[in-house]
């Protein structure tokens, strides 16, 4: 009988030339994996993020299989779900920002940048972005656009796009200052900062090899952007919701965004993103971002689960 792996290759599209793993998954419980079989294994991946609290966490076990036994619709496109409605409800609670904010729910960080950008342009009136190199915002037309990493580079990037590098303290090809002062000559030359509705900010960056940002460059660019009415948005996908050791990984350098992306550990495994930002904003046309089971309320049961949850207890195998 063929492995997992043998029958993957024969239905499963493209990904698996992007894996480096030699797994094949059965299960899971708690920090381990379950192989075929049967070893289990430590994970320390999380895979990839979305698995935060581990697998089969009793807390989201619970939460999924209460709502799906009385599962109140499947959209939220035609009626609000109270799962949605509350865990909307605890975002605004934990995030920063004005009293007028609204919450859009996807199901990935690649929607949810996507929307951002969409959005953005529509709501301002302007047509440019701003981004790092070696930056991955996702994997939709509009978020794989204003990426900057070097596995994209099959897919160009969204017309006047500024890419810049990234200071890396470890490897110092561009200090903060001379990232900055590359900026100010954009501004000054080629692109006009009327033009540019947004940054999109890594607060540390993720795919192109974890780099803290040196103390004080964000804030830096925060102050531009202030001075030109450039919108800060704020990519927690990979590194937000406590993994930094912050709740917000943006609050290390003290950076005030006006709109914050957050996906991968939301859903505690479930697909589940959130863009959050001001409603001049988020409310700048109706049905702009239709996704028919976006905020459902199986996933957002899950993202409201670690909360919510009274047990914390996890399977610890040795």
């Amino acid at each position: 009988m063929p492995s997992l792996r043998e029958r993957d290759a024969h239905v499963i599209a493209n990904i698996a030339r992007l894996r480096f793993s030699p797994l094949g998954l059965v299960g899971g419980s708690g920090n381990c994996l379950i192989e075929e079989g049967g070893r289990r294994l430590l994970d320390l991946s999380a895979s990839f993020g979305p698995a935060i609290l581990g697998y089969s966490h009793p807390g989201i076990t619970q939460a999924v299989a209460a709502a799906c036994a009385n599962m109140a619709g499947a959209s939220l496109l035609a009626f609000p779900n109270d799962s949605a409605v509350a865990l909307a409800e605890e975002l605004l609670r934990l995030t920063p920002g004005g009293a007028d904010r609204r919450v859009w729910f996807g199901h990935s960080g690649s929607d949810a940048n996507d929307c951002a950008m969409r959005v953005l342009q529509a709501a301002t009136g302007r047509s440019r972005f701003i981004s790092f190199i070696g930056s991955y915002h996702g994997n939709l037309s509009g978020s794989m656009s204003i990426s900057g990493h070097t596995a994209m580079t099959h897919t160009l990037p969204r017309a006047g796009l500024v890419l810049l590098p990234y200071p890396d303290p470890y490897r110092p090809d561009f200090s903060p200052e001379q990232v900055l002062a590359l900026l100010d000559y954009q501004f000054a030359t080629t692109c006009p900062p009327q033009q540019v509705a947004a940054v999109f900010i890594e607060p540390m960056m993720a795919d192109a090899g974890l780099i803290v940002p040196p103390p004080g460059f964000l804030a830096a660019l925060q102050q531009r952007c202030r001075r030109h009415d450039i919108a800060i948005v704020v990519d927690e996908v990979k590194v937000g919701l406590a993994r930094s050791g912050k709740l917000h990984c943006f609050e290390h350098e003290g950076l005030e965004p006006d709109l914050i992306v957050l996906g991968k550990a939301l859903g505690g495994g479930l697909p589940l993103s959130a863009l959050i930002g001001p409603r001049r904003i988020m409310d700048h046309a109706p049905a702009f971002a239709l996704q028919t089971t976006g905020g459902n309320p199986v996933t957002t049961a899950a993202g409201r689960a670690p909360a919510s949850t009274t047990s914390r207890s996890m399977t610890v195998s040795p």
